[in-house]
């Protein structure tokens, strides 16, 4: 979504070590990889970089699969938008998991995730149809039955532009629709600022809560979940988050 915070990996990570372990990953998969592919991979990001470098030591293992949601997602087979999507590593599951190809739709600003996702899976020609990049919100109106927000929000440094993004997804839903997804947080009687490595917004719960019913959702059910502590004093976590756009009376 917006412009990377920071493009140098942390904790002694290099491009090359996550690279390996990311086509690792993504054998699993079931994906084989031609002779010299890794020494490709390397070079052309040793050149370009990589968006977001947090995404690359994910890759390959969808975050939405541990959503407390996301199985009774997969029975809402209406139209499904990835909302900020990334790699496209949770349309990969959907897939994998049955649901309709064809009510699958991944949204970004930039092809820049969406392309490394398509060199580590090898499947641009197969996919690339889902995706639709842009730097405006495209879609219409109750055009969705749920939309999925996967660290989206933590990445969002400006409130009007968080508020006009979650203001996108509620005009984009169907009535009764949901909106689903995680974020980077703390706690609202923690403290913690954004560091040099980390997400441009650390969003209190509170403010969470506040920012998506001024939207127009519902009060979001709200689950906490542990964040890997990257020095003294983090005390960031990831709230996973699910709510919803009333029926209409």
């Amino acid at each position: 979504m917006p412009a990377p915070h920071s493009r140098s990996f942390r904790d002694g990570k290099t491009l090359e070590g996550e690279l390996a372990a990311a086509m690792h990953r993504v054998e699993a998969h079931g994906v084989i990889y031609p002779a010299h592919y890794y020494e490709t991979l390397v070079a052309k990001y040793r050149k370009g970089g990589v968006p977001y470098p947090h995404i690359l030591t994910i890759l390959g293992e969808p975050r939405i699969l541990g959503h407390f949601y996301y199985k009774t997602a997969l029975q809402r087979t209406g139209p499904f938008l990835d909302y900020g999507c990334g790699t496209g590593d949770n349309i990969r599951q959907l897939l994998r998991d049955g649901f309709p190809r064809d009510h699958i739709t991944g949204f970004d600003l930039s092809w820049e995730s969406i392309d490394l996702g398509f060199d580590l899976y090898r499947d641009r020609d197969a996919l690339r149809d889902l995706f639709v990049v842009q730097d405006t919100f495209p879609f219409g109106e109750g055009q969705f039955d749920t939309i999925y927000s996967g660290s989206v929000i933590h990445v969002i440094a400006d409130d009007a532009e968080l508020d006009g993004y979650l203001a996108n997804a509620w005009r984009a839903l169907r009535h009764g629709g949901v909106l689903f997804g995680s974020t980077l947080g703390i706690e609202d009687c923690d403290a913690c600022s954004p560091d040099e490595h980390g997400p441009p917004r650390v969003s209190p719960r509170s403010a969470i809560v506040r920012h998506m019913m001024a939207a127009g959702f519902a009060e979001p059910a709200i689950m906490v979940k542990s964040h890997e502590a990257h020095h003294p004093g983090d005390k960031k976590c990831v709230f996973e988050f699910c709510t919803k756009k009333d029926e209409k009376l």
